[in-house]
């Protein structure tokens, strides 16, 4: 009995450590969805409060200069020139093809939007530099379709105004601010959400500004509505806190750049996001369980042998 039992547990430990190597090289490999925490759309009000442990927000430091003209983001005539400014920066019309990233540099990134027309994740990069310019806090929204296929989606802006001590959230690509119908006030992704998921996507207005005539046609709302609520893409939203090492730096901390959370996948109805964010999540479990499993088999070890002395 003494024997079964002894194999028994080496066989344990054996297994546990297996399971512990096995889930440390699929936590490192997949980080970057592991730095993901899900948020039901209930718990959607606490990622515009900052704290220690969930960041609402992450600060950079540019990698290059941007160069757009200093508007007051804060105040309603200054955020508009800072869209219509954006939107100026970049060809409305594709004739020279789109930006490529490969191997992608900040000024090669300036180099290309300069003559080919934004992509919505550049504008909205280019509204973050402008926020960041006048220490304004700014964070990106990653609107995706179930599964996150790549290059599908759109990207918006959000950025803290310290006179209203709200979010404001902007479609950079498009020149346009996200307002309440009635009062004309500016929203914030967490009321937008809200609203689209309570049916009351009505009540929300997509003010293009001076380019409205462009972006809109008779029975075709543009392009940010129909991103929104249209092809629905508001149902599998992605609070993105950190841009890209070539646009950003951050300070390293434990080997990581930046806080270690760098967004929240919000969970409208059932589980729609990347499944590496989910399997994380799992993985992470597993290497806690046969860590513990370990260090007790190996605590239990040492006491017989110490007994035995």
């Amino acid at each position: 009995m003494g024997l079964m039992n002894l194999l028994s547990r080496k066989f344990t430990l054996i297994l546990a450590a297996c399971v512990l190597l096995g889930t440390a090289f699929h936590l490192w490999t997949e980080r970057y969805f592991l730095r993901f925490i899900p948020l039901p759309l209930a718990m959607v009000d606490s990622i515009n409060s900052h704290s220690v442990f969930t960041p609402a927000y992450q600060d950079g430091v540019l990698k290059g200069q941007v160069g757009l003209p200093k508007h007051d983001m804060k105040t309603p005539t200054g955020l508009r020139d800072t869209l219509n400014a954006i939107r100026a920066f970049s060809p409305l019309v594709r004739a020279n093809g789109i930006p490529s990233y490969a191997d992608i540099t900040f000024e090669k990134w300036l180099n290309e939007i300069r003559t080919k027309p934004l992509l919505c994740t550049d504008a909205t990069q280019l509204l973050i530099a402008t926020a960041w310019a006048q220490g304004l806090k700014a964070r990106e929204w990653h609107l995706l379709p179930p599964g996150w296929p790549p290059g599908q989606g759109h990207s918006v802006a959000e950025f803290l105004n310290p006179d209203t001590g709200k979010w404001q959230v902007v479609d950079a690509q498009h020149a346009a601010i996200i307002r309440d119908r009635e009062s004309g006030e500016s929203l914030d992704m967490v009321e937008v959400l809200k609203r689209y998921r309570s049916g009351r996507s009505a009540s929300i207005d997509i003010d293009y500004g001076p380019y409205t005539d462009f972006f809109t046609k008779p029975g075709n709302p543009g392009p940010t509505a129909t991103y929104f609520f249209k092809s629905q893409l508001l149902s599998t939203p992605v609070l993105q806190l950190r841009q890209a090492t070539w646009f950003a730096s951050y300070a390293q901390k434990f080997l990581i750049s930046g806080h270690f959370v760098i967004g929240y996948p919000i969970v409208f109805d059932g589980w729609k996001h990347r499944g590496q964010i989910f399997w994380t999540k799992i993985s992470f479990l597993l290497f806690a369980i046969s860590g513990l499993l370990l260090l007790i088999g190996g605590w239990g070890a040492w006491r017989q042998h110490s007994d035995r002395l």
